[in-house]
């Protein structure tokens, strides 16, 4: 019972560092920095479109 309790207390820290980190850098850098879950960071990036050849427009003189 201490370990899961020492765990969770030890996650609990970790969040309020990370919290505190990234309010300190976005006043620092006085922009808005998302967060890990955010849309536009690490773990939640946008999925880019691969490349259709299909939708590419060939004009006259293009050599295909």
């Amino acid at each position: 019972m201490n370990e899961v309790f020492a765990i969770l207390l030890l996650i609990g820290m970790a969040w309020f560092v990370y919290m505190g980190a990234h309010i300190q850098e976005e006043r620092r850098q006085k922009k808005h920095i998302p967060l890990l879950w955010e849309e536009g960071c690490v773990f939640n990036r946008v999925k880019k479109k691969l490349f259709d050849k299909s939708d590419v427009v060939y004009r006259d003189g293009d050599n295909t």
